[in-house]
């Protein structure tokens, strides 16, 4: 089995606690046999991953977390910036775009309000040529990620577990479980589409 934690965020993207050069250690230390670092916005910000990545010997996949109309979308395997997609873009043509492009876009907390109260969820069920859906979210409500479970089940779409950490201690609380090693982004985008793989979480006392 090949622990990733999905969905991670450092201060390279202004937003998290998280420093570059202390996020091996962490995930080395919940557990997990690989990252994925998913700024907001742009893709280009996490370079200086690749270079932790290479001295540690340690898989960190670089993605990104976009703002999409309805809601946000965690993109793999595209390396999408600001120029190459403005924020606020239909959720539908962007998951259309990505795919073109030989990525997968995943969306992240479906069903968590932001701070206008407002979600993606039920409209999830309208998306077509989804491949996965984020259904356990380390920084969301049992509630909200249960309906998300039950929404990918509902379109038959894979299901992977991050924990959205902005903060050191929020590293590998929740996870995505892949039954093979992962070394690549190109394995990492093969493996989503398979389905074959699921989201855990760690047990809090």
């Amino acid at each position: 089995m090949f622990k990733m934690d999905m969905h991670i965020h450092s201060v390279l993207g202004k937003d998290s606690m998280i420093r570059p050069d202390e996020v091996v250690d962490l995930a080395r230390k919940a557990g997990l046999d690989g990252v994925c670092i998913t700024e907001h916005h742009a893709y280009e910000i996490s370079h200086p991953f690749d270079k932790i990545s290479r001295d540690t010997d340690f898989p960190i996949f670089r993605g990104m977390e976009y703002k999409a109309r309805e809601g946000h979308l965690l993109v793999y395997g595209v390396n999408m910036g600001r120029g190459d997609m403005i924020p606020q873009m239909p959720m539908q043509h962007v998951i259309d775009w990505v795919n073109a492009r030989g990525g997968v876009a995943v969306p992240a907390h479906p069903y968590q309000p932001d701070m206008f109260g407002q979600s993606l969820g039920d409209r999830i069920l309208s998306l077509a040529n989804l491949m996965a859906v984020e259904t356990l979210n380390g920084s969301t409500s049992h509630k909200d990620n249960q309906a998300a479970e039950q929404a990918a089940a509902t379109m038959n779409a894979g299901k992977i577990g991050g924990s959205d950490a902005h903060g050191p201690d929020g590293i590998g609380k929740t996870y995505t479980v892949f039954p093979v090693e992962i070394r690549t982004m190109g394995e990492l985008i093969e493996i989503l589409k398979t389905k074959e793989y699921y989201p855990a979480s760690v047990r809090l006392d």
